[in-house]
């Protein structure tokens, strides 16, 4: 090759790189600027932080507290509210106990032995006092349920909650009730980063980082743990910094512009989360970006549920596990599609402890109505249940309590 010919080619090329490490600077600079700009977004105002941050009595919380308060290691807890969100436009009340269990309606002066665990529908939102499944369940019972749920809780958050109840006030059977949100919610280190800013309990969380390949689920403590440093989410040097390269974030950007999701942006979600992309490559990205989210939860509760196997054998309780879940895919089901957490309810099987899929009594009474999914589910539906949708609850679940509980409830003895 002549000299001149040779360093023409040479030119070239280092102008084709140049120009490459140019268009992947302006890329990773644009997809900073878009991080950037989606963090400062999500930030929490000045005054929600002090509504939650404020340590008040009830009757004050009753009237300035929107029901979310920050708790050091769980991130948040419930405190004394109203809400306009009940059925037929009506306020809901709530109350609770000095242990944190929401207000008692029913026995709240026996002994309790069950305890239950878990987000908003073990909480029960949308209802007042008196009108959860766990009182309805404790009123055929004749002996108290304390319901420990906790709004916009991860499972693990719940298995935390449960460490810590347990610690203090110590019941022989758990109920840790699972809806299908949460197990989403275990991989969230801020909530806003994947539920927006207008969550009401987006602030920080101890939650879970995932390594699916390698078998690997570490628990991360609340990046949050003063009252006094929830203000730091206001500042956007401390928010850019620390969460620049959560795994969330990263897919929480990619699927808010699907056109410009490439195989390698996939890539790089896929291994954030330590699973293999080759695996998921049927279908458009952004629902390729779902199933591996999905895969990666799901890994995280089977964890979190053997860690609360665990801890019931050392400690001599006895388990059960509910699965709950939102309209949106209980009328899936209903109309015979396949759920998105087969893996995990298929992990489930042969437990030794009962395990009940609230999909399966919801299709068995649908089976009975003539008429739509949606009317049918209106019923029990205001979001999350109403108070028919906690009866049914309470009624589908009463026999595998009854059958659990040793000796027998009042009702079923002798």
């Amino acid at each position: 090759m002549q000299r001149l010919e040779f360093l023409r080619l040479t030119a070239s090329a280092s102008g084709v790189l140049a120009a490459a490490r140019m268009i992947g600077s302006a890329k990773a600079a644009a997809a900073n600027e878009d991080a950037q700009e989606y963090l400062r977004s999500i930030r929490p105002s000045s005054e929600r932080i002090v509504q939650f941050t404020d340590v008040l009595s009830p009757e004050e919380s009753m009237r300035r507290s929107n029901g979310w308060t920050y708790d050091p290691e769980l991130g948040w807890v419930h405190c004394a509210a109203v809400h306009s969100n009940g059925v037929d436009r009506s306020k809901t009340f709530y109350h609770y106990e000095p242990d944190g269990a929401r207000k008692i309606s029913q026995f709240g002066d026996r002994p309790c032995r069950i305890h239950a665990y878990g987000d908003s529908f073990t909480h029960c939102d949308q209802v007042s006092d008196g009108e959860t499944w766990e009182e309805f369940l404790a009123a055929h019972l004749q002996e108290p349920v304390r319901n420990f749920g906790v709004g916009g809780f991860s499972v693990y958050q719940a298995f935390r909650r449960m460490l810590q109840v347990e610690k203090s006030q110590s019941a022989e059977y758990i109920i840790l009730n699972i809806y299908d949100d949460d197990h989403f919610r275990n991989l969230d280190a801020w909530r806003s980063i994947r539920a927006g800013a207008g969550s009401q309990c987006g602030f920080t969380l101890p939650h879970l980082r995932v390594n699916v390949a390698d078998d690997r689920c570490e628990p991360v403590e609340n990046l949050l743990s003063t009252r006094e440093g929830v203000v730091r989410l206001r500042d956007t040097d401390f928010i850019e910094q620390v969460f620049a390269n959560d795994p969330i974030l990263k897919m929480v950007l990619a699927t808010r512009t699907p056109g410009s999701i490439t195989a390698k942006t996939v890539d790089a979600i896929a291994a954030s989360f330590g699973i293999s992309a080759k695996r998921f490559t049927e279908g458009p990205f952004p629902q390729q970006i779902r199933r591996i989210h999905t895969e990666a939860a799901l890994f995280a509760t089977t964890k979190i549920v053997g860690w609360t196997e665990d801890f019931a054998r050392r400690t001599g309780k006895k388990l059960m596990l509910m699965l709950s879940f939102g309209p949106g895919n209980m009328t899936r089901a209903l109309a015979g599609e396949p759920g998105f957490d087969q893996t995990f309810v298929d992990w489930l099987r042969g437990k030794p402890y009962p395990v009940i899929d609230m999909r399966e009594a919801f299709g068995r009474d649908y089976r009975s109505f003539n008429g739509d999914i949606a009317a049918y589910l209106k019923r029990y539906y205001n979001g999350h249940h109403t108070p028919a949708g906690n009866f049914f609850t309470a009624w589908s679940i009463k026999d595998r309590v009854a059958e659990r509980l040793d000796p027998p409830p009042l009702p079923y003895r002798p």
